[in-house]
């Protein structure tokens, strides 16, 4: 436990200190993973496929605000959806409207997790969002983790019915947009998925605020409990074709990289609990003061050895004085010879 506090600790001064370089290349990184994931489920224009479009895309957003990532990933998946069909980058539009009106008006801070959500889809660890949310947010990020749902069962909606929409018949162009609207308004999974993402969210909110021991570990294992068995009993009741394996094992990782964030922002020590009491002149205090697990990480210590360079130099000039004349007396001795001379002279 001592090694890891050390290393959060550490963590926290290399941050402090590269902040202004490592802002710039995490944003790189989330543009270039979301770009990627999107041309890998989608990639209907080759165009947006090439590798140098996606760096300079990635490398421009690096140096842009955190919102400007999201416009360009709504861009994608419109230009995506355009060359797919133009009755879907029409739907598509509007959602995205709709959404950035949900998400600049409830929480505009959370852009991250418009991004998030879907990559965690692919990955099979959704999951972690609506938990991670409701400890390090508020009842408002239910508006950005639904707006992820969302995206995600779009750009799915799309993939999995691209054969009907690539075709080229004229008269199926209302049948294609009454499709789209269809796929995105009577999806089922997606509803369930946002409710069920939104209860757990405030769940763990509410539970992480009480003042009992280990409120986090408490809500972290309620949120993943209650999301995992809401979908099991989701896809035996409905039959939303959800995998069960899948529920089950992103469950578990899904646990571990809650505790992961727990132990970075929310480490403390229930043994050293201290009830204080006091007060003033109108109120009584009763204050319950839990201590965090803080360690400060060891400084390297630089051990200079002077004493042997001294001990050398001091040898050299010793050498040097005595080296022998031609005569082959020590120039030292010679000095000290006349001076003891000259002191005779002066007795006498």
């Amino acid at each position: 436990m001592t090694g890891l506090l050390e290393l959060r600790e550490y963590l926290k001064q290399i941050y402090a200190k590269y902040e202004v370089y490592l802002k710039p290349c995490v944003k790189f990184l989330t543009a270039l993973v979301t770009l990627i994931a999107i041309n890998t489920s989608m990639g209907y224009m080759s165009v947006l496929k090439h590798p140098a479009v996606i760096l300079v895309i990635a490398l421009m957003c690096s140096f842009m605000p955190k919102n400007f990532v999201v416009l360009v990933s709504a861009l994608w998946i419109m230009v995506h959806s355009f060359s797919l069909a133009a009755e879907c980058a029409a739907v598509v539009a509007a959602v995205f409207a709709i959404i950035f009106l949900l998400y600049l008006r409830f929480s505009p801070k959370d852009t991250i997790v418009v991004l998030l959500t879907p990559l965690l889809f692919a990955f099979k660890i959704p999951y972690v969002m609506p938990v991670a949310m409701g400890l390090l947010g508020g009842p408002m990020a239910v508006a950005s983790v639904s707006c992820g749902v969302i995206v995600y069962y779009v750009i799915k909606f799309m993939t999995d019915n691209s054969a009907v929409f690539s075709a080229t018949d004229a008269e199926t162009g209302s049948q294609k947009f009454r499709l789209m609207l269809d796929g995105i308004l009577d999806n089922k999974a997606m509803m369930v998925t946002i409710v069920i993402f939104a209860l757990v969210l405030i769940i763990v909110y509410v539970i992480r605020r009480l003042a009992v021991d280990y409120a986090w570990t408490i809500a972290i294992v309620s949120g993943i409990a209650v999301c995992a068995i809401s979908l099991l009993v989701c896809e035996f009741v409905m039959e939303l074709q959800f995998s069960v394996i899948a529920i089950a094992l992103g469950s578990v990782v899904s646990f571990f990289i809650c505790l992961a964030i727990q132990f970075l922002e929310f480490n403390v020590d229930y043994t050293r609990t201290e009830i204080v009491q006091f007060e003033d002149d109108e109120y009584y205090y009763y204050v319950k003061a839990v201590p965090k697990n803080v360690l400060a990480a060891p400084e390297k210590k630089v051990k200079r050895i002077n004493k042997q360079h001294k001990k050398m130099a001091t040898k050299q000039e010793k050498a040097v004085s005595t080296i022998k004349t031609s005569h082959g007396v020590s120039r030292t001795t010679v000095k000290t010879d006349v001076k003891s001379k000259n002191r005779v002279k002066q007795d006498k």
